[in-house]
């Protein structure tokens, strides 16, 4: 009887559109509010209404509600969202540049090196509609929604569905039932000033929960006799926890959805909210904590939803299950179209796809073929819709929808190293500027240690898998130089100038081997006299074959993946002229006894993997290699070892030492480490390495072969700036605590 008398007053509850249904058994709706990262918390009572085996009948939500409820409508269950939710790199999904292991291998050197990146359109900076195009949300969103694409009419999924947007123009709401599934949950969660403006059935959509956040009567009026409403907004912010201008951009929006609010959760029979305290719609980094006081709440509305569905059976009988919607795990491919490219660009969006019409393709092919032409960065977006095919349950076209990327983008970023000190880094990048297929740009270090780079990558073949890659660098560094008991002992201003050229061949997208040419021309001045040092000049050539891999996940902190870089080769053709001096006292030159100018072999190596260990923990090892053979120099070509980032030329980065710690002709060092996760952008990470350094002698270096020993201990943090290190080191060689400070990326060599 508690029962009945329960289910009497779910049904005598507020009405919108009381038409009955064919069947007698009331339909039962569910709403789920916008939120950001608080819609998160939804997941829990959709399991509580699984457990309970409620049967939701028709379902609606806004922003983040509709990504939620859309999983929901089209047949995932509450645990499978759980599980969707508790794996996406929420990081990845909310961004706008391509991902590392997308971009091709000669894009890899500076991408994502600076702090801002800006598209220039006829000479003028071209800042967009909303900070977030959120390229790779639309792809998960698409492989999440992929087994559903024949289904145009939301009222055809196993729970019917619809979801609100709010148009630009009229300001009034647009209840989004047809169509592309994933531009309709786009559109629905573009919060204004954050997301860019959707295009959609003619109309420019922008976040729904602007006027109407929790849409309950659109279920109403759907049929839902019976309406269960999951609340997860914050509401209106007080002054104190007004944060940060998104917070601001998210007030102003809302104010008409905030007096809405009120008739929509009196249309409710049953109301679910979340103690969710103080996290926001951007705490999407405390994704799991978000999803358990969701899971707590929906245990805690268990006997409620178990009351509801014992007096719907008693009176009604047993509900029949939903009949589930209809699956497709790949699609075969009649063709494809592409919109928006002239027909030089969409020759070369086809070329990077790598799609074949007449083959069968899964969603995680597709998206694969999207980001590495999204990859090439020449594109600024690339969603896709399936057509399905009449005359075939498997077949479908493939339409593309393109933008071309501004051809011109300028980059900004600021750096500090304990060597080279603070400097300001920009760049001008041109895409087909020179040549067709190219990429060209001048880049610029203003600061303590100035620096000038220009570089042309240019694509030789149609299928861009040969590559010439011209790079002429020029620098200034101070160098300090130490005593051998590691006390500084003098200052040396080191002027370096570099031409490089290569050709080399694409192994996929992340490897490459080919052969190089480089002329340097080094220019070495004492500043500050020391016991030994070095006054003159060197010019060399170099040639080399080389072979380069980088498979990391990410420019910083990376979490797995392996970075190589080895170069075989000889040096010649060199013409030294310089004098080595002890304080003021020339004790050698280049016609010394000892010395030669000889040809000699030269050989680097550079190998990093990264290995994760749990969700946190990253294990990371390093291999490094300097060798000299038939060398018989000192100083002017030696290897120079010590730091923690590469910034000096023929540096092998050691923990425990300054850059410039130990100078030599022939080194060896291997690093082992553990990174772990403190926070979301914050990282924790030991080193310990051995160095085996002049094992090849010679007579302008006889002493016999040493090792070293070090490590380092280093907090770092991910942030918009770039990394931020700040660690201590050790090595048995300085018997020193040292510290090493460094912001932001290097600027580094090739």
């Amino acid at each position: 009887m508690p029962k009945l008398l329960l289910l009497l007053a779910l049904l005598a509850g507020p009405w919108v559109g009381r038409a009955q249904a064919p069947d007698p058994r009331p339909r039962v709706g569910l709403t789920l509010s916008g939120g950001g990262a608080r819609g998160l918390a939804h997941i829990g009572l959709l399991k509580a209404l699984d457990s309970a085996g409620v049967r939701v009948d028709y379902v609606t939500g806004t922003s983040m509600g509709a990504v939620v409820g859309s999983l929901y409508a089209a047949g995932y269950s509450g645990r499978e969202i759980e599980a969707v939710g508790r794996s996406l790199d929420w990081d990845a999904l909310l961004t706008n540049a391509a991902q590392l292991t997308t971009i091709t291998l000669p894009g890899k050197d500076d991408f994502g090196h600076y702090l801002l990146e800006l598209p220039v359109v006829n000479g003028r900076f071209q800042f967009p509609n909303g900070v977030i195009e959120s390229e790779e949300l639309w792809l998960k969103l698409s492989e999440l929604l992929f087994p559903y694409y024949r289904i145009k009419d939301f009222s055809r999924f196993q729970r019917g569905f619809r979801c609100v947007a709010t148009d630009v123009i009229s300001g009034e709401p647009e209840v989004l039932r047809t169509g592309e599934i994933v531009a309709a949950i786009r559109a629905s969660m573009a919060i204004p000033s954050v997301f860019t403006p959707v295009q959609y059935q003619g109309h420019r959509l922008v976040d729904g929960g602007v006027v109407r956040n929790f849409p309950v009567s659109e279920v109403r009026a759907m049929g839902a006799q019976v309406v269960i409403g999951s609340n997860v907004s914050a509401g209106a912010y007080t002054e104190e926890k007004l944060r940060s201008p998104v917070d601001v951009l998210l007030q102003i929006s809302s104010f008409k959805d905030n007096a809405d609010f009120k008739d929509q959760k009196a249309l409710c029979n049953v109301f679910v909210d979340y103690p969710l305290g103080d996290y926001s719609s951007g705490s999407f980094s405390a994704a799991d904590p978000i999803i358990a006081i969701g899971l707590q709440r929906g245990r805690a509305e268990l006997p409620r939803l178990l009351a509801l569905r014992d007096s719907l059976d008693k009176i009604y009988g047993s509900a029949p299950a939903l009949p589930p919607t209809p699956r497709a795990d790949s699609v075969y491919l009649t063709g494809y179209g592409v919109r928006g490219l002239a027909p030089a660009d969409e020759a070369l969006l086809r070329r990077q796809l790598h799609l074949q019409p007449g083959r069968y393709y899964t969603a995680p092919q597709l998206s694969a073929a999207i980001r590495n032409a999204f990859g090439t960065r020449a594109f600024r977006k690339i969603t896709y819709t399936l057509l399905p095919a009449p005359d075939s349950v498997a077949a479908a076209r493939l339409v593309l929808d393109v933008e071309r990327a501004p051809a011109t983008r300028v980059g900004l970023g600021l750096g500090y190293n304990s060597l080279t000190g603070i400097g300001l880094v920009g760049s001008i990048t041109w895409q087909d500027k020179l040549l067709p297929a190219s990429t060209s740009q001048v880049a610029l270090n203003v600061g303590e240690s100035p620096r000038l780079r220009l570089k042309h990558v240019q694509y030789l073949t149609a299928r861009q898998n040969v590559v010439a890659r011209l790079l002429a660098q020029a620098e200034q560094v101070g160098v300090t130089t130490y005593s051998p008991s590691f006390v500084k002992a003098g200052l040396y201003t080191q002027r370096y100038v570099l031409a490089n050229a290569q050709l080399f061949r694409l192994l996929g997208r992340n490897q490459g081997v080919g052969l190089g040419t480089r002329y340097e021309y080094g220019r070495f001045r004492p500043e500050i006299t020391a016991r030994l040092q070095l006054n003159g000049s060197i010019h060399l050539l170099n040639s080399y074959l080389f072979y380069e891999e980088n498979t990391l996940n990410a420019v910083a902190y990376p979490t797995h993946g392996r970075r190589i870089d080895a170069e075989l080769g000889v040096v010649y053709a060199q013409r030294p002229s310089f004098q080595v001096l002890s304080d003021t006292t020339v004790i050698g030159t280049e016609q010394s006894p000892g010395f030669s100018s000889r040809p000699y072999g030269h050989a680097r190596l550079n190998l990093e993997q990264y290995l994760p260990l749990s969700r946190r923990a990253t294990l990371l090892t390093q291999v490094q290699a300097g060798i000299n053979w038939n060398y018989h120099q000192a100083i002017a070509n030696d290897f120079v070892v010590g730091g923690l980032s590469s910034v000096l030329r023929n540096q092998l980065t050691f923990a425990g030492l300054p850059e410039t710690g130990i100078y030599t002709g022939s080194a060896v060092a291997a690093l082992l480490g553990y990174q772990y996760a403190i926070g979301h952008s914050v990282f924790l990470t030991g080193k310990a390495n051995a160095l085996y350094y002049d094992f090849i002698t010679n007579r302008a270096r006889p002493q016999p072969a040493r090792l070293a020993y070090g490590g380092a201990l280093t907090l770092g943090i991910n942030s918009l700036l770039g990394p931020i290190d700040i660690s201590l080191m050790y090595s048995g060689v300085s018997k020193k605590v040292l510290p090493y400070f460094n912001i932001g990326f290097p600027f580094g060599y090739r």
